[in-house]
This record gives structure tokens, C-alpha cells and sequence, in this order.
């Protein structure tokens, strides 16, 4: 028993402890770093786009100036094509073993395409880029600290992640949620202790930092939402949730199309001048009006002061839907989640005016209808919320106001349900896993798997592992001649069945998890169409 015991710490708890508290530590660290200079670089591309409304003339210098901005971009994502797009999709799909991952580019070069994107003023996030890089971090540290643990690379990965988040947004259990909602839409043990252990880690360098710095690590550091919405009221928490589920559905629709039409009609295009072209457009809006452009971040302050009428705000919403929407599909660095949360911002701005208007709600209340326009239409849109209703606690407005933030979330979460629509980040995965493994040919697999003792799947139960994608085990033939235990045990045999566009490294992934095998056991190998579907247990 006493072996038994020190097995379960050597293998389990030690690497679990280990790997996501340095995980977790170094993505503190870095993600504060990354935010002081998005700060410092967002200040000064308010500075020049306020230089170059006042001086008209010199626009064409603004013009010149975002081209070039737009020519190191492409160099960088040229160079470095784990920094196309949104952080959290590329995160997500590399925790879910969906596409290969460089962790040192995604570290340490993405930061640098990041702060081009938040000088010239396109409409995205900072919370992606923070997300992707300690997903990065999380990979770094298990290749670096434990060559022999490979095993644990998709679970530190996990924690890294979360800890990117929380860092990046000031919400702690929000980025645990992070793990459970999104990464992996499912619960496990060891999931959930590296994600507690990781973002812990994270949220204690990063509030040490900004302590000794004087800074503040909220999201929205002076948001308060002192009113409590009263119960006769609670109707316009509904409306704000059915506004916000009803623009989820046209937003990912309209996402789909113009995904269609960069890949197919602009496909001929060269991304040097799709990128440029984003870079240009964002420069044109930004000398018309600051609420174009940036992340969203002071345009949601605004709103929530209750500034902006309701004309420009609907011309806003398309505005940055559309360069938002061209902007991540040709691939330029940075997060949807800041830019999701402005768009909810506008919903539920929008449904406050019309019902000021009206005379049917006091004014005291507009704030909250924005918070929870915000947080409807993110759990709506990405498809969790669970995490949106933790967030809006966390970082917006506290327990106070719990159930009409509740019921925004839960009607506009079961409108985008009943209407079939998918997920939101799901549709950008897509699109990026098909742009990954375009040209390229999957194959299946159908095999046998004989685990070795000591190995990281012993003790485990198969909902807990991390398989890789598409990994389905149709059977396990049990070890008679060795004791009774729980989950899989030394000498099972695994018969799994998956699907690969790289059969190599899936395989080494497997062996990763039970062991080294005495040969590869390729029955049924065969190549597969892009339609097919591995059969669910």
C-alpha cells in the first residue's frame, strides 16, 4: 500500500503540482509584461489617430504608415502561421489535439504581431493572444522540465491556457471554467486540479506584479453596478437575453459567409494584400470615429456611462462586425473575446435606450442592461455559459444582480440552441483546422494497444485521458492475471479506432499514453474521405 501510495505521488500528484505551478508562474509573468505594453502601444495609437483627425491633410502619412504596419504582419505570420488569427480558437484547437503547435513561436513572436495589430487599431483582443501564449508556455514547460512525461504536454497545456485567461481578464474561476466549458467541453479530475493549480499560480504573480507596479489586474478596475435590478423588472433582463440570442445566430451566419468569401472568392488574392488591406480599412475607420476600431475595451466603458446615440451604435456594430469578421479571416494576431463582450455591449446599450424611450425602465438601470447584454451574448455566441454567468459575477457586477444576469444568459443560450446554429469559436476552429490540413490526406486506423506498467493511463478511467482527436476506444480487454483494480491497469488491451492527417505523431501520442508497443498494429488501415465520421461509442 505504501508503494502504491508513493507511485500515485511520483507519477501523479508531484508532475500535476510541478508542471502547473511553473506553468502558471511564467504565464503570470508574461502575460503581465504582454498587457503593460498593449497598454502603452493602444495609448499611443489613440494619441496618433487623435494627431491625424486634427490634421487631415496628412491623412495619406496615416495610410503609408498602416500599409507598412501591415507588411510586417504579413512577415511575421508568413514566418510564423501559429499566430494567424484568433488566440483562443488556436489554443482550443491545439488542446483538443486538432492541429500541430510550435510553442516557442506562439510565445514569444506572437506578443510582437499582437502589438502591430493593437497600434493600427484592429477591432481585436488582447485576452487571446494571453490565452495562446500560456498554452505555449504550458507545452514549453512539459518539453523542457519532463521529456519522460510527454503524456502530461495536452493537460499542462490546458493549465496554461487558463492561466492566460484569467491573467489576461481578472477572473479567476472564469478561467478554470475555461478548461471545462471550452478547452474540453467535459470534467475530470486532473483537468480540474492542473487548471486550479496553474491559473492559482498565475493569479499570484500577476497580482504581486501589479502590486509593486501600482497597476490593477480587473478588466474593469472602476465598473460598479451598485442598483439591484428589482423583480417586477426582470422582464427586460429577458428581452436583453432574446436581443442578444436572436444577434448570436446573424453574427455566426454572417461569420460563415465571409469565411466562404475570403477562402473562395478572394482566394486568388495574395495574403500579403488581404492583410494590408485589413491594415488600411482599420486606418480610414479609425480617422472617422475611435468606437471603429480597438478592441472594444473604452467603447464598453462609454457605453455603460450611457454616451452614444442609438443611430451610430447600430452603424458601429456592423462596422466592426465586418473588419472584425475580414480581419480574423485572413489570419491578423489577436482575441475575439473583448470584441464579443463590445458586441454584446452594444445589444444590450441598444435595448436600454429603446426601453428609456419608452418610459418602461429607469435609468438607473441602463448599466446593468448593457452588463448583461455583454455577457448574453458572449455565453450565446461561444456557446458557455456557465463561464459567462461566473464572469459577469467575477468581473462585472458581482452577486447582487445573479438572476437577471442569469436569465439573459439562459434565454439567450436556449434561442441560438433551438435555432441549430454552431458554435461561434467552433466555426473559426473549423475554418482554421481546414486551411491547417488543406492538400493533405487522412487516415484511419483500427488497432490494438497492450498497456505498459507505470504508464500514465494506468489507475485512469478513459473519460479522464486526454485521447487524441478523434480517438474513439471501442473496447478494453482486461488483464486477467493482474489484480483487481479500478480503471485501466498494466496489460489491458485498448482497442481504439481513429481518424489522422499525421499518423506519426498521433501514434507517438498513444505510445505516450500506454506505453511503447512492440510493433505499430495497423489493421485496417486505410485512407479516408473528409466526410467521414468515427463511430461514437
Amino acid at each position: 500500500m505504501r508503494l502504491k501510495r508513493s507511485g500515485y505521488i511520483k507519477n501523479l500528484l508531484a508532475p500535476c503540482f510541478v508542471f502547473s505551478a511553473v506553468a502558471g508562474t511564467v504565464t503570470g509573468a508574461l502575460v503581465f509584461l504582454f498587457k503593460i505594453l498593449s497598454s502603452a502601444v493602444i495609448g499611443a495609437s489613440t494619441a496618433v489617430y487623435g494627431y491625424f483627425r486634427e490634421n487631415i491633410a496628412l491623412i495619406p502619412v496615416l495610410l503609408v504608415g498602416a500599409a507598412l504596419i501591415g507588411f510586417f504582419s504579413w512577415l511575421i505570420l508568413r514566418w510564423a502561421s501559429e499566430c494567424r488569427g484568433g488566440g483562443i480558437p488556436t489554443a482550443v484547437a491545439a488542446l483538443r489535439g486538432l492541429i500541430p503547435f510550435k510553442w516557442l513561436k506562439s510565445a514569444f513572436i506572437m506578443p510582437l504581431s499582437a502589438l502591430l495589430t493593437f497600434f493600427c487599431g484592429v477591432p481585436l483582443g488582447n485576452e487571446g493572444p494571453c490565452v495562446q501564449m500560456g498554452t505555449a508556455i504550458g507545452k514549453g514547460t512539459v518539453q523542457i522540465l519532463g521529456r519522460k512525461k510527454i503524456a502530461w504536454k495536452r493537460y499542462i497545456m490546458t493549465g496554461g491556457a487558463c492561466a492566460g485567461f484569467a491573467s489576461a481578464t481578472g477572473a479567476p474561476i472564469t478561467g478554470i471554467l475555461f478548461a471545462i466549458e471550452e478547452a474540453h467541453r467535459r470534467f475530470s479530475p486532473l483537468l480540474f486540479m492542473v487548471a486550479s493549480i496553474s491559473v492559482v499560480a498565475s493569479q499570484v504573480t500577476m497580482e504581486l506584479l501589479c502590486a509593486l507596479s501600482g497597476t490593477d489586474s480587473r478588466m474593469f478596475p472602476e465598473l460598479i453596478i451598485a442598483e439591484e435590478l428589482p423583480l417586477k423588472f426582470l422582464w427586460a433582463a429577458l428581452t436583453v437575453g432574446l436581443a442578444a440570442g436572436i444577434c448570436a445566430i446573424f453574427f455566426t451566419k454572417a461569420y460563415v459567409k465571409i469565411s466562404k468569401l475570403v477562402s473562395e472568392k478572394l482566394s486568388a488574392l495574395p495574403l500579403i494584400l488581404k492583410i494590408i488591406a485589413v491594415f488600411l480599412m482599420t486606418a480610414v475607420l479609425g480617422t472617422i470615429s475611435s468606437d471603429f476600431i480597438g478592441s472594444g475595451h473604452s467603447l464598453m466603458e462609454s457605453l455603460i456611462e450611457g454616451h452614444g446615440v442609438w443611430y451610430f451604435i447600430i452603424i458601429c456594430f456592423f462596422v466592426r462586425a465586418a473588419l472584425l469578421m475580414f480581419a480574423n479571416n485572413t489570419g491578423v494576431t489577436g482575441g475575439l473575446f473583448v470584441p464579443t463582450l463590445a458586441f454584446g455591449a452594444m445589444i444590450g446599450a441598444l435595448c436600454g435606450k429603446a426601453m428609456l424611450a419608452l418610459g418602461i425602465i429607469e435609468a438607473r438601470f441602463y448599466p446593468l442592461l448593457v452588463v448583461i447584454g455583454m455577457v448574453s451574448f458572449l455565453a450565446a455566441s461561444s456557446r458557455t455559459p456557465i463561464a459567462a454567468l461566473v464572469f459577469a459575477v467575477e468581473a462585472l457586477c458581482g452577486l447582487s444582480n445573479i438572476l437577471p444576469v442569469g436569465i439573459g444568459v439562459t434565454i439567450a443560450f436556449l434561442v441560438i440552441e433551438t435555432a441549430g446554429v454552431e458554435c461561434f469559436n467552433d466555426t473559426v476552429i473549423e475554418t482554421k483546422v481546414d486551411k491547417q490540413n488543406a492538400g493533405k490526406t487522412a487516415q484511419i486506423f483500427d488497432m490494438r494497444l497492450t498497456v505498459s506498467a507505470d504508464t500514465f493511463v494506468v489507475g485512469k478511467e478513459i473519460r479522464d485521458i486526454l485521447w487524441p482527436s478523434t480517438c474513439v476506444v471501442l473496447s478494453v480487454d482486461k488483464n486477467q492475471d493482474a489484480p483487481s483494480q479500478s480503471g485501466i491497469g498494466a496489460g489491458d488491451v485498448l482497442h481504439v479506432h481513429y481518424r489522422s492527417y499525421y499518423p506519426d505523431h498521433t501514434y507517438g501520442e498513444l505510445e505516450a499514453l500506454v506505453g511503447a508497443q512492440d510493433g505499430k498494429i495497423t489493421a485496417n488501415v486505410h485512407m479516408a474521405g473528409e466526410n467521414h465520421q468515427v463511430p461514437e461509442l
